[in-house]
């Protein structure tokens, strides 16, 4: 079964193409299931329903773009399964305002990414945040992680270790922190993605990279795959590389997703 669990369209302002798009895209490339998961509104940084504007949809068009997530599955049933996903973020102390979001939503799956720490710096900064270190950051994004894992908001946890894109992942990466970061992605029942994305940009990796993944693995954490698409043409980017990787560190099986539930499916090249 060939999957795509993250893709975006121009409701979040930075990605291109209508949801319909997408879809027609996976047909294309002879996937059986897309999953469309544009990202949320952003709350933690006030009331704007504009915050942030080239980032997210705003915080009106959400009961909308669920909406609009309904028809396209109505439209494409029988020729290719839509999944109504969500990626939102993850921030300290919202844990129960995300749980409760996703639980009025008729959603698959909700992916919870981590792009903010410290209220406001975003991971995909050029520079540290002031007066923190590398070593600091890191840290914090795994705590933030650790915290995803454990708030019951969410199915998937996206792109993990993607703060190294900018840079901001220390030599020392393999830290008791991380070591206790993979046990709770284990303990809290959520799945990882191997979102390609990375490689598309200059870091030239995916997230998470070979070595993270491989510990995923030993410790019993379940994997989807997103390309994290921005237009359509990157569905199912690198699929036959992802399949080659995630067999090779160890993974047979893939996590679908239907009404919040998991189902493990063999891992095929398709």
């Amino acid at each position: 079964m060939r999957v795509d669990y993250h893709t975006h369209h121009y409701r979040c302002g930075h990605a291109e193409g209508e949801m319909a798009d997408y879809a027609e895209a996976a047909i294309a490339v002879g996937f059986d299931e897309i999953g469309l998961s544009d990202h949320s509104p952003i709350y933690h940084l006030g009331d704007d329903p504009q915050a942030r504007p080239q980032t997210a949809m705003s915080q009106h068009e959400l009961p909308r773009y669920m909406r609009a997530m309904e028809e396209v599955r109505g439209t494409y049933a029988g020729r290719i399964t839509v999944r109504l996903g969500v990626e939102s973020d993850y921030i300290a102390g919202w844990d129960a305002h995300y749980r409760g979001l996703w639980a009025g939503y008729p959603l698959d799956y909700a992916i919870g990414s981590v792009h903010w720490l410290f209220g406001d710096w975003s991971i995909f900064s050029r520079h540290l945040p002031a007066g923190r270190t590398v070593d600091e950051v890191y840290a914090e994004y795994l705590r933030c992680t650790i915290g995803a894992a454990r708030s019951g908001a969410y199915d998937i946890i996206g792109h993990l270790d993607c703060i190294k894109t900018n840079g901001w992942l220390p030599a020392r990466w393999r830290t008791p922190l991380l070591e206790e970061t993979v046990a709770a992605l284990a303990e809290g029942g959520v799945a990882i993605e191997l979102n390609v994305s990375g490689w598309r940009k200059p870091v030239a990796d995916c997230y998470p990279g070979p070595e993270l993944l491989t510990l995923c693995q030993r410790a019993g954490v379940p994997v989807t795959f997103g390309s994290d698409a921005h237009r359509p043409e990157q569905v199912g980017f690198q699929w036959q590389r992802a399949v080659a990787l995630l067999r090779a560190v160890g993974y047979g099986e893939i996590a679908t997703f239907r009404g919040r539930q998991r189902v493990m499916v063999p891992l095929e090249d398709g």
